[in-house]
């Protein structure tokens, strides 16, 4: 049955988790770090302990591939990966509970950088690791399941991106999502430890160049000092450059390295992507009212920072003290985002580019009315079927984004805060709360019904909203 296939896949993910957890694990006990090496030890022998039951019980499943399956793997497999995330939190710090050790793990995998214990984790060196290894992981677990099982789908018009990977687009599902990590893996850690090296030679120790590089890479925005203002100059450089470099197309990277053929020269997506960053760092520059260097620096390093859902600042931040102009250009940048394989959140360039392709396409009518001209996107034709589920996907993540504000005000929560609790979940961008909201008190004095709500919200961004929508049609539970 397709339950027994999805129940050994899921404990295969976890056991990746546990055996990544040892990390910290011995960092801990490096540190003489008692506590978080106990916690860890903890985590470590139930998540094995699961995962390999999962495993042992279901390695001799039938491997089906059923839309269904499909659906429900990164959805089930995230909430379960963000309990074994979670997990270390909850032993380090068990008088807060479950849920909020539930929501920090949902936060690190979906890499939005949101934590229930702020003020908790700076004394623990190896958690603060742990959150941003994490954190990294689930970059790349986006990158994976956007190339094989999103695109699969067609969720979000996904089918438009055309991967460049030496498997092309035969393999489909589970084989190209194994594929798609051995190919993918090598590159993501060799950027990982360029960055890492760079930020060394700029004067930042190993332990501080890996962990912002690991921020930077993934664009969870979580800095090894717990702050979002990067003072340094030569670190603002690199990490916006490597920011750029996460929130592209990851195998449009393998496939240059590889100099394999690829459609046009940089792509629709990053062709779009420059345009969108350039254009924010103009209204930005033009909005800080300060003509100088310093002021054109910071509003493009905002501007890339939004689009990467980082949330990074530098001392030259045109925020001037919340002004509601430069709020709206941010809240716009950080709910586009960047490329569909990239590790950031936001409703992605793709779209964007078929949205403006519609628009240039209705105006071309209006000039020539019995005109037939066909959309293209990287070469290829634009469907029908790709056009609906663009409009689907934008649908969606209003529609829920919605429900989760209004359902975070009834709870209690004042609707401004609301609003910006749920924005900065959906685009997985955690500082975006405090820019629509300058009074906001941070994440860890929410309830546990919020946590939860919250963790749900965080899920639906990293998977899109269409993907999440369609576990209630009744179609798919009829088979």
């Amino acid at each position: 049955m397709w339950t027994s296939r999805l129940f050994y896949l899921i404990g295969c993910w976890i056991i990746i988790l546990a055996i990544t957890q040892l990390v910290p694990f011995f960092v801990a006990l490096f540190l003489r770090e008692w506590e978080a090496a106990s916690g860890f030890f903890a985590s470590i022998s139930i998540v094995l302990l699961v995962g390999g039951s999962l495993y042992l019980g279901f390695r001799s499943s039938e491997r089906v591939r059923m839309r269904k399956l499909t659906i429900l793997l990164p959805i089930v497999g995230g909430i379960c990966l963000a309990f074994a995330a979670g997990l270390p939190f909850f032993f380090l710090f068990p008088d807060a509970g479950l849920v909020p050790a539930f929501y920090e793990g949902m936060s690190l995998l979906t890499t939005t950088g949101a934590s229930a214990y702020e003020g908790a984790v700076e004394e623990y060196r190896s958690l603060q690791l742990w959150r941003l290894l994490a954190a990294w992981l689930g970059g790349f677990m986006a990158i994976c399941i956007t190339l094989s099982l999103l695109t699969a789908l067609n969720s979000g018009g996904l089918q438009l991106h055309r991967s460049a990977l030496p498997y092309g687009d035969s393999d489909k599902g589970y084989p190209r999502l194994r594929a798609t990590a051995q190919s993918l893996f090598p590159l993501y850690a060799f950027v990982t430890a360029l960055c890492c090296l760079l930020l060394m030679f700029g004067g930042q120790s190993f332990g501080d160049a890996a962990m912002l590089a690991m921020a930077a890479i993934s664009t969870t925005g979580i800095s090894p000092n717990s702050g979002h203002v990067l003072s340094n100059g030569w670190v603002q450089f690199i990490v916006l450059v490597f920011s750029l470099i996460a929130i592209m197309n990851w195998d449009l990277h393998y496939a240059r390295i590889k100099q394999l053929k690829v459609a046009g020269t940089f792509g629709e997506e990053t062709r779009s992507l420059l345009i969108i960053a350039g254009l924010g760092t103009l209204v930005l520059y033009l909005l800080s009212g300060n003509y100088d260097i310093g002021s054109l620096w910071g509003s493009m390093f905002a501007a890339m920072s939004a689009l990467a859902t980082t949330g990074f600042q530098t001392q030259y931040d045109p925020g001037i003290g919340g002004a509601l102009p430069v709020t709206i250009i941010i809240i716009v940048l950080t709910c586009i985002g960047g490329s569909v394989a990239g590790t950031s959140g936001g409703l992605k360039q793709l779209r964007v580019a078929v949205i403006y392709l519609l628009g240039r396409g209705e105006v071309d009518r209006l000039a020539h009315p019995h005109g037939v001209r066909l959309q293209k996107f990287d070469g290829g034709p634009v469907e029908s079927k790709d056009i609906e589920a663009v409009w689907l996907l934008l649908g969606g993540f209003v529609f829920l984004f919605t429900i989760g504000a209004l359902i975070l005000a009834i709870l209690g929560i004042s609707f401004q805060e609301a609003v910006a609790l749920t924005l900065s979940s959906m685009t997985l961008s955690a500082p975006l709360a405090g820019v629509i909201d300058p009074y906001f008190p941070g994440f860890s004095g929410l309830r546990d019904s919020d946590y939860i709500l919250l963790s749900f919200l965080m899920l639906i961004g990293r998977v899109e909203a269409s993907l999440f929508l369609a576990l209630f049609a009744k179609s798919m539970w009829r088979g």
